[in-house]
C-alpha cells in the first residue's frame, strides 16, 4: 500500500478539521461504519492523530517543528524520533531527582476502626 497519498490526505486541512472536531464532539463521523475497521482506515486514524500531534506541538512553538517538518515524510520521522527521545530522557530524569521521589511514608493512609 503506498502510505504517501494517505498521509498527504491525513496532513490536509480539511480532514485535521473534522478528526479535531470528531473528537471534541463525538457525534461527528469519520467513516461510515463504527465497528469492524478496515485496515486503511485504522493506519488513516493513526496518521490523522499523528499530524495532530505536529500541528499541536507546532502551535505550541516547540523546537524543531516548522510546516516544513510537517510537510516532509523524512524530516516528519526525524522530528518524531527526536520527541520520543527527549521524551524517555524527561522521564528518566524525573525519576532520578530524589526530591520527586515518593516513600511510603509520604502516602497518606486510612485506618479504619470497628467499634
Amino acid at each position: 500500500m503506498n502510505y504517501k497519498l494517505l498521509k498527504k490526505l491525513t496532513r490536509s486541512n480539511k480532514w485535521q478539521v473534522l478528526y479535531n472536531r470528531a473528537k471534541e464532539l463525538g457525534t461527528l463521523r469519520l467513516f461510515k461504519n463504527d465497528i469492524d475497521l478496515t485496515k486503511i482506515q485504522i493506519w488513516m486514524l493513526y496518521f490523522l492523530e499523528m499530524y495532530s500531534s505536529l500541528y499541536t506541538d507546532l502551535a505550541m512553538n516547540e523546537e524543531y517543528i516548522s510546516e516544513d517538518v510537517i510537510e516532509d515524510d523524512l524530516r516528519t520521522e526525524a522530528y518524531l524520533l527526536y520527541r520520543k527521545q527527549k521524551g524517555k530522557k524527561e522521564n528518566k530524569r524525573k525519576f532520578t531527582d530524589k526530591d520527586e521521589k515518593i516513600t511510603p511514608h509520604d502516602i497518606p493512609g486510612v485506618c479504619f476502626l470497628k467499634k
